[in-house]
């Protein structure tokens, strides 16, 4: 694990002196120098933050005897594939320039260099041109919602998805969170991207629930729908007394496919269960702020902790069966459930227990300053170091695309920008000391390909914003699909290989634009904007629905804002993008947005449920009515 250095106590004098040194050898390993803001000028990086990445990355000795990971194609010759070369599934054979078999492999050079093989196909899997629906999985409650929506609503929404002709279901992220009483709300801040929200968990669904007596629960679950402000506190302390009854009547019982899924996911699957034991033990999911004993996976400590709760253990792996059993039920249904990954992990998550050895905590993901953020922003999510993600072959980046993929029928990539490279902040400077760090690209596309194809999926690059030259370009040419928002890019400038939206969580509604009533959240929050570009957009919104601009936006009737979503809507249909989505908060005619950029404690982020029931909204006359839009159009 990496810890802070004495590198800050340098005069700036000495830093200086050896600046060309450092660049001179952070350079090659994927560290820039500087870089071009979005005004065009030119950024030098800070010599104190280069001086700091140095001590942070792992020693060059280490790395003796482990050369660059080699990305080929199956059947295709490459210069460097001679050797012996240990396939995935255990055989050697000697390479001569080909290698047949897709999957994982480890090559040893004629030199003896030891070198990871990823032979993966040069394209992904490019839909059919269709559309789809686009949820907030915590807000799409049903009638037998406990208070937020679950993996059995999820289903219920695809059944009816596909049954309207849909291609596709996009859910908000479901990675899992720490088993505390006050839930994290955001879905983008996740314990774990390789296990389940529990959150989403239909307890009644569980295998052995039959034989529990759950009414008592099931009635202040039910009850909690009355509220539109979703109240986790609540839904969790009924949840996992659901759980742990239905555990409690089954834990001595055999389940052969219980055990079979447990074996199958390892080691990894184990340490969670511990983590998440350990905070509620703890009642503080920070490991940092553990006892020494416990801060390590692999410790003695932590050994000795597991054996003496060895059944709570059990108890968090089995109630992981069981979310893993009811998403992949919902993932069954006649479309492709698009699942959505988020960008990292705090510090203080399971993952990055987990994975503390390949991580640096010096730095946290973040974005330099620009003319949007003049400070810039800094994330709070410790970076993979890119040479340790080499020497591990790449482990958790595998298994974190496996487990996405596990169920779904495509993945969408929260800022995709973090395969080419990630804005390093200094956790004890600010965001303008930042540098970027590259990261081996070629081989994290090479591992999407795989894991696509062995889950025949296909994949969404979020390039929302500003991007780097070139990886608008690589994705169109592996078959990645973008994706466009049409309140930030025009809908004509929309891309054929992409997924078009009318929003995202993070802006606004058409019913929000156009009854103002998302400017009157802004300005009551104290969050600044550009009115008068608001005001252009609402007005021609308002054109576009015949709608006299002029008319007072607190005033605009339901009709009037069912006539914006079709008249948005129709935009949307006719777009290139080979996929356009629906957002079901557009047919609810909701006007508040999921999550206000920016804001904690003073706008109920990630807490607001729909208005309705989330099968009554997808049949509704206005959802009637986009349905026949997007098949006459798509």
């Amino acid at each position: 694990m990496t810890v802070l250095n004495t590198t800050q106590n340098r005069s700036d004098s000495a830093l200086s002196e050896n600046r060309e040194e450092l660049v001179a050898k952070l350079a090659p390993l994927g560290v820039s120098f500087g870089y071009q803001n979005t005004s065009g000028n030119w950024v030098d990086t800070p010599t104190k933050t280069l001086r700091m990445v140095d001590d942070s990355f792992p020693d060059p000795d280490g790395l003796a005897g482990t050369g660059a990971p080699i990305v080929c194609t199956p059947g295709r010759w490459h210069p460097e594939l001679f050797g012996t070369l240990i396939l995935e599934d255990g055989f050697n054979v000697q390479v001569h320039g080909v290698v047949d078999a897709p999957g994982y492999h480890i090559l040893y050079t004629r030199e003896g260099v030891r070198r990871f093989v990823i032979a993966a196909p040069d394209r992904l899997k490019v839909p059919e041109r269709g559309w789809g629906w686009q949820i907030q999985l915590y807000a799409t409650r049903t009638r037998r919602s406990w208070g937020i929506g679950d993996f059995r609503d999820l289903g219920l929404i695809c059944r009816v998805a596909a049954s309207q002709g849909a291609s596709c279901v996009q859910v908000s992220p479901v990675h899992a969170i720490a088993p505390l009483s006050s839930p994290q709300p955001s879905p983008y801040s996740p314990a774990s991207r390789l296990f389940l929200n529990l959150l989403h968990v239909a307890p009644g669904r569980a295998f052995g629930a039959e034989r529990v007596n759950l009414s008592d629960l099931d009635a202040k679950g039910r009850a909690l729908n009355n509220d539109r402000i979703i109240d986790r506190d609540a839904v969790w302390a009924l949840k996992l007394e659901a759980l742990e009854r239905i555990f409690e009547q089954v834990k001595d019982e055999p389940n052969v496919e219980f055990k079979a899924w447990r074996d199958q996911h390892g080691q990894q699957l184990q340490r969670f269960a511990i983590w998440s034991v350990i905070a509620e033990t703890q009642q503080n999911s920070n490991w940092h702020t553990w006892p020494d004993r416990l801060r390590r996976p692999d410790s003695p400590g932590v050994v000795e902790f597991a054996a003496e709760h060895a059944e709570r253990v059990r108890f968090h792996v089995w109630a992981q069966w069981v979310a893993a059993v009811q998403y992949q039920e919902a993932c069954s249904f006649g479309v492709d459930v698009i699942a959505d990954l988020a960008v990292g992990f705090d510090a203080g998550s399971a993952d990055a227990w987990a994975f503390q050895d390949l991580l640096n905590f010096n730095f946290e993901i973040g974005a330099p300053p620009d003319s949007h953020n003049t400070e810039g922003q800094r994330w709070g999510l410790p970076p993979f170091n890119p040479q340790s993600m080499v020497q591990a072959d790449f482990a958790p980046f595998i298994e974190m695309v496996h487990a996405a993929l596990a169920y779904a029928g495509s993945l969408r990539m929260d800022h995709v920008m973090q395969l080419w490279r990630l804005y390093w902040v200094p956790i004890i400077a600010g965001a303008a000391d930042g540098v970027y760090v590259y990261y081996p690209v070629d081989a994290y596309l090479a591992i999407l390909r795989l894991e696509a194809m062995r889950a025949d999926a296909w994949i969404v690059g979020e390039d929302m914003g500003t991007v780097a030259s070139g990886v608008r370009e690589t994705m169109e040419d592996i078959g990645m699909l973008g994706n466009r928002s049409g309140m930030r890019t025009p809908i004509d400038d929309f891309p054929m290989l992409g997924v078009g939206t009318s929003s995202t969580h993070d802006q606004v509604s058409v019913a929000g634009l156009l009854t103002g009533s998302d400017v009157a959240d802004l300005k009551r929050i104290g969050k600044n904007a550009d009115w008068d570009q608001i005001e252009r957009t609402r007005r021609s919104l308002a054109e576009m629905a015949q709608i006299d601009p002029e008319q007072d936006p607190a005033s605009m009737k339901t009709g009037e804002i069912k006539s914006a979503v079709m008249a948005r809507y129709r935009m949307l249909s006719n777009a290139d993008s080979i996929m356009i989505v629906v957002n079901i908060d557009d047919a609810a005619m909701v006007a508040e947005r999921p999550n206000m950029p920016g804001t904690v404690d003073s706008y109920p982020n990630w807490r607001i449920a729909l208005p309705g029931f989330a099968d009554d909204i997808m049949t509704s006359k206005l959802s009637r009515d986009l349905v026949q839009l997007m098949h006459e159009s798509r």
